[in-house]
């Protein structure tokens, strides 16, 4: 393996520069240095000795991942996926859920600062971020997940999936296989990801001529991630007894997707075989269902290596601006989506 030692030595530095660059001190380096350290680094693969920079400094530099809930699988894979990447950059990763509450968020940022974590990626994708804006002015740096770029002059960074490409994505597929009636099924659309997954669905009906309806959760209630399945399950107990003429669902995740599938078995009807069903997101309990869920899979690894490459570029240069890296997702063919077939009466 190589060493710290090495890599001094292929680019011409000395190992104190190569220390501050894996302790991202980077502020007063010349850009050519900087970049004939990363050059050497890349080249000879090197991965700093986590252990061994532990027992010289006597702590492990932190990042925070702030997710709506651990409880949902699509969280769990994400966080794990952030923690290999950040890992690999010598950097620990401390986690909390917020349950998508402004003031939780707030808090856990706070308490992170107080204990030196100068960086966080933030996964909530809520429509009013107002309370973040205390934070960034006080030196945190953002990353925020699935959702898009704003232009309120706040300083973050954004990287997501195209969550209305992977709207439209799922209609089109059910429109390919013959239906023309669809409807979108959602918990109550109060973040952005969600309301731009319906819009791509709405898009794509708007193109091909096909009609969309649309069911959403009880705006009042409160669910937490883990029970996205149950918003599901919840909703096909309103649709048996309320679906027109609609041969086929999409959920806007794939939690929220297998309860609805699960809610129309119980009710009688055959998937695929009299109704369709596809999620959005493409988590891995989806394809050990029966019949296998279709979805629409987000890059879950590229955007936890790019958010973590942007929070501590952030870390290192607070004042750079804002970016936005937006991943494409990809369709997943399962056979819980299947050609139209007539529903019971």
């Amino acid at each position: 393996m190589s060493t710290i030692q090495d890599v001094a030595a292929l680019a011409g530095v000395s190992v104190s520069t190569v220390s501050n660059v894996l302790n991202k001190r980077e502020s007063r380096m010349r850009p050519e240095t900087l970049a004939r350290v990363h050059q050497a680094i890349n080249e000879l693969s090197f991965r700093p000795n986590q252990s061994a920079r532990m027992l010289k400094t006597g702590r492990m530099p932190m990042i925070g991942l702030m997710v709506p809930s651990i409880a949902n699988p699509y969280f769990g894979l994400l966080a794990r996926w952030i923690e290999s990447a950040a890992l690999a950059q010598g950097f620990g990763l401390l986690l909390c859920n917020t349950y998508r509450d402004p003031q939780r968020e707030r808090d856990y940022a706070e308490a992170f600062m107080a204990q030196g974590v100068k960086g966080v990626i933030l996964g909530s994708a809520l429509q009013a971020d107002e309370h973040l804006k205390p934070l960034i002015e006080n030196g945190l740096a953002i990353v925020c997940l699935d959702r898009g770029s704003a232009s309120d002059g706040l300083a973050r960074d954004f990287v997501s999936v195209d969550n209305r490409r992977a709207g439209l994505l799922a209609a089109e597929h059910l429109y390919s296989l013959g239906h023309r009636h669809v409807t979108f099924v959602s918990a109550a659309a109060q973040s952005l990801n969600r309301v731009a997954r319906l819009a791509g669905a709405r898009e794509a009906a708007a193109n091909l001529g096909m009609e969309l309806s649309v069911w959403l959760g009880d705006a009042q209630a409160t669910y937490e991630e883990s029970e996205m399945s149950e918003v599901g399950h919840v909703a096909a107990a309103t649709l048996l007894r309320t679906r027109g003429e609609s041969t086929a669902f999409i959920g806007v995740n794939d939690m929220l997707a297998i309860g609805l599938m699960a809610g129309l078995q119980q009710g009688g009807l055959r998937v695929p075989a009299d109704v369709s069903v596809m999620g959005i997101d493409g988590i891995y309990l989806g394809s050990y269902l029966s019949p296998a869920l279709c979805t629409v899979r987000q890059p879950m690894q590229e955007i936890a290596e790019r958010a973590v490459e942007h929070v501590l570029s952030r870390m290192n240069d607070p004042a750079q601006e804002p970016r936005e890296s937006i991943f494409q997702p990809t369709l997943v063919v399962q056979p819980s989506a299947g050609r139209r077939g007539k529903m019971p009466a």
